[in-house]
């Protein structure tokens, strides 16, 4: 679909799910072969990479801007590399402006079969590898943990870390999934309109 959000922006496209849930979602993170580095810089994580025929991350600024004027849930479904399905649903989703840091501002509560391991992040500012803007007095969490996300000084998730099968700190997890830092074969991240 072609979105814009507002007559002065720009058109971009996005990709919705239509079935999922009831349908109505606009998706902003989807990996699930490994194809696409998500081991980028503030410009790209803010802009957007990828593509929506495959593995992308929609950008930071089209969310801030979405759910900035309205109030949006966000979903968020989760396999690991033996099929299992997991699903995690928040009723609140916000994201602040680049000012202060596209911050994880609003995280409403938690319901699904995935645990939550999101809302620690909650309030935390989002981290590149050359943006260190997590509370770890020892370097920089995107660095360490190969991704870009809402660190704090440490993670409970990571879904743009390393797609791999195996277990390692830096893979793309959702610590109460399974098993902690066991890698994800399937990620995809949606808001939809409340």
């Amino acid at each position: 679909y072609i979105l814009q959000l507002t007559e002065n922006d720009q058109p971009f496209l996005g990709y919705c799910e239509q079935t999922a849930y009831g349908g109505g979602w606009l998706v902003f993170q989807y990996r699930y072969d490994g194809s696409v580095d998500f081991y980028r810089n503030w410009t790209e994580y803010r802009n957007g990479f990828g593509s929506v025929d495959g593995e992308f991350w929609l950008g930071l600024e089209h969310l801030h801007r979405m759910t900035s004027t309205r109030k949006h849930e966000l979903l968020v479904e989760l396999k690991d590399f033996e099929g299992n399905y997991k699903y995690a649903r928040y009723d609140e989703f916000e994201i602040d402006s680049e000012v202060k840091l596209y911050a994880l501002m609003k995280l409403g509560s938690y319901k699904g079969s995935a645990d939550d391991s999101l809302t620690r992040h909650k309030g935390m500012n989002f981290t590149t590898k050359d943006r260190d803007n997590d509370t770890w007095n020892g370097g920089n969490c995107a660095q360490y943990y190969h991704g870009g996300w809402w660190y704090w000084s440490n993670r409970k998730s990571n879904l743009n870390g390393i797609y791999r099968n195996g277990y390692d700190e830096k893979n793309m997890v959702w610590d109460h999934f399974k098993d902690i830092n066991k890698g994800l074969a399937y990620s995809r991240m949606m808001i939809r309109e409340t």
